[in-house]
């Protein structure tokens, strides 16, 4: 998902965004309302995480805001307010799921896996035409036309694409995968590795492409995925 996550406590606010990085999600954190007005024209939100007691403009507001603007957004609102009055107001805000604070990164998680789902209602449900099936112990990759080998490096890149947010990564998470740190050398060899991964692949009889490059930004799995 795209996820904007709206929270003035810098350690918190670096905490959630490198969780959700993790999973693969395309994140922005913002200090204020303010911060995210001046973002306006990137892509559109599909989840705005966002602490009610802001800077300037609360939480209440800019979510009462959003929903204006954007109907089809989720919202996570988490804040120390524990108040049942507290709770209603940000329900009636617009707010599809309200943490209390102190919580932790694996409830937050968890909640946003849930909005996730909200968004993408499908998944879960049988996948239509061929899938490709990782047998990660075999380090083999298996589709309609057969099987092939993989080394561990394209085992790895492929089940972060698989367990990523809409099965796709940037350059950079895919070299922490890898172990490799950020440099236009080792951006060389994980176009070299994806090339050799796209060949290895082709011949297991999928119709489209398997892993699709995106300009300047990563790579996307392209068809339904199991791991074994």
């Amino acid at each position: 998902m795209n996820i904007v996550v709206v929270e003035d406590n810098d350690n918190l606010r670096g905490a959630v965004v490198d969780l959700l990085r993790e999973q693969g999600h395309r994140v922005r954190g913002l200090v204020c309302a303010e911060e995210l007005d001046d973002a306006a024209g990137q892509a559109a939100i599909d989840l705005l995480v966002v602490d009610l007691n802001l800077p300037g403009e609360d939480g209440l507001s800019l979510t009462r805001r959003m929903r204006r603007a954007q109907p089809g957004l989720r919202v996570l609102m988490m804040t120390s307010r524990r108040e049942l009055r507290d709770k209603v107001q940000g329900y009636e805000s617009g707010a599809d799921i309200y943490l209390t604070k102190p919580m932790s990164l694996e409830e937050l998680n968890a909640a946003v896996l849930a909005l996730g789902r909200q968004l993408n209602p499908g998944q879960g449900s049988s996948p239509a035409g061929p899938v490709l099936e990782l047998q990660v112990g075999l380090l083999q990759a298996q589709g309609p036309a057969g099987t092939v080998r993989l080394n561990a490096d394209e085992m790895a890149m492929l089940c972060a694409l698989v367990r990523a947010g809409d099965q796709r990564l940037g350059h950079w998470q895919l070299l922490d995968v890898m172990a490799l740190s950020v440099s236009d050398a080792n951006l060389g060899k994980l176009r070299l590795r994806m090339m050799r991964l796209r060949n290895k692949l082709a011949p297991l009889g999928f119709s489209g492409p398997i892993v699709q490059a995106l300009r300047g930004d990563g790579y996307q799995l392209c068809l339904q995925a199991e791991l074994r």
